[in-house]
This record gives structure tokens, C-alpha cells and sequence, in this order.
């Protein structure tokens, strides 16, 4: 008897096809392929999400980091422009509508500042802006006449601020400075109680942007004492 008729012999018996050893091979192979590829897309699945995860980890990294950078910016304006008012005798100076009032000794004097991420800032525009903010809190309705006139005291960038040599990231700074509206003399023009507003604004990398507003008051020639100081943005 040959193999072929033993083959036919036992599948009559059983009921089942013999299958050969080669076709058992090529079964497995093509099983194993199918698995194969299966895998390799998970992994590129996985690999995909890792990529994804570390990419949005690093930006958010980024933004923080440009956020922090841009706040301590604004800090350091106020600072500056702190010192700077302390030195002057009188605060009205400052207070003048434009253009004869007083600037900081730090102002770029730039018509048309540009922030770190290539934004150009209109001043007039930002004056807007914080005049409107201000009115909110501030406006007629709670001071009436005495309604704080905001005047752009400086503006410049964060490395005209600190001493030559030293590294500074990059940031585009403003303050502003405006009567603090409750001496009552009607003339927001005039600092009548040796108190005013000020409001420090950077604008850094990445479209950061971050602002604080300090109350200040004069103690005595020289001294200056803080009111209020809260982040505004």
C-alpha cells in the first residue's frame, strides 16, 4: 500500500483529512507573519504616544518656564521704576498728561517696541487697554473726577533694566503710572497725598504676557512704602 492510499485509508476511517507537513509548516508561517505585524503596529502605536506625550510634556515645560521668566520680568520693572520714582520730589511730575510728563530714566524712547516673539506693540493700543481695565475698578463711577489717568512712565527691554555683563532672558517691559483717586482733589494730574498707582506689564517669549499694579505711598524724602501688589495677569 502507498503512502496515497494509506492517506485515503484513514481519512475514510475518520471522518478528517490528513494534513501534511508542509502545509502545517506554511500554516504556522503565515500565522506567525500575521502576528508579526500585529505587534509592529503596536509598538508603532506606542511609540507614537510616547513621542506625542514627550513633545506636549516639553512644550508645557516651556510655557511654564517662559511664564515664570516673564512674571519675575514684570517684578523687576516695578522695581525699577519703584527706585526711580522714590528719587523724585514730587509724583505729579510724572502725572501730566503727555507729552510733557516725566519718563523713567530707563526708557528706550521706541515708537514702536517689538516683543520677544516678534509681535509689534502698539502703545497706543495697550494705553487703551489699560486705561479700560482701570476704569472698571477705578472709573468715575467710584472716584468720580479723581479717576486714575494711567501715563506710560517707561518702556524698554529687560536688558536695559539690569547691570552690563549680566545675562537676561529676553522680555519687553512697560510701566504705568497713574493717581491713586482718592486724595480728593479732582485732578487726577496732581498727586495731592503722596500716593499712586502703578502697573508693570512684560511681554516675553512664546506670547507670554504677565502684569502686576502696586500701590505706593511716601513716607519721607526718599521713602517709599508699598500699599498693595497683586498679579493681575
Amino acid at each position: 500500500m502507498t503512502i496515497e492510499q494509506a492517506r485515503r485509508q484513514h481519512e475514510r476511517r475518520s471522518g478528517r483529512p490528513v494534513v501534511h507537513a508542509r502545509q502545517r509548516a506554511a500554516d504556522e508561517r503565515g500565522a506567525a507573519l500575521v502576528v508579526a505585524i500585529l505587534i509592529a503596529a503596536l509598538m508603532t502605536a506606542v511609540a507614537s504616544a510616547l513621542i506625542t506625550t514627550s513633545t506636549i510634556e516639553t512644550l508645557i515645560g516651556a510655557a511654564h518656564k517662559a511664564s515664570q521668566e516673564t512674571s519675575d520680568a514684570a517684578e523687576a520693572a516695578a522695581e525699577r521704576a519703584i527706585r526711580a520714582l522714590s528719587a523724585l520730589p514730587d509724583w505729579s511730575l510724572v502725572l501730566t498728561p503727555p507729552p510733557a510728563n516725566l519718563l523713567a530714566p530707563f526708557d528706550d524712547g521706541n515708537s514702536a517696541p517689538v516683543a520677544p516673539d516678534g509681535r509689534r506693540l502698539d502703545l497706543s493700543r495697550l494705553a487703551s487697554t489699560r486705561q479700560s481695565a482701570s476704569n472698571t475698578f477705578y472709573g468715575p463711577a467710584v472716584f468720580g473726577a479723581d479717576s486714575p489717568q494711567w501715563r506710560l512712565y517707561g518702556h524698554a527691554p529687560l536688558g536695559r533694566l539690569i547691570p552690563p555683563g549680566l545675562a537676561a532672558q529676553k522680555a519687553y517691559l512697560l510701566v504705568w503710572v497713574a493717581d491713586d483717586g482718592g486724595d480728593g482733589d479732582g485732578d487726577p494730574a496732581i498727586d495731592a497725598n503722596g500716593q499712586v498707582m502703578l502697573y508693570a506689564e512684560a511681554f516675553g517669549q512664546g506670547g507670554a504676557h504677565r502684569a502686576i499694579e502696586i500701590g505706593l505711598g511716601r513716607s519721607g524724602p526718599g521713602v517709599v512704602r508699598l500699599l498693595a501688589w497683586k498679579q493681575t495677569r
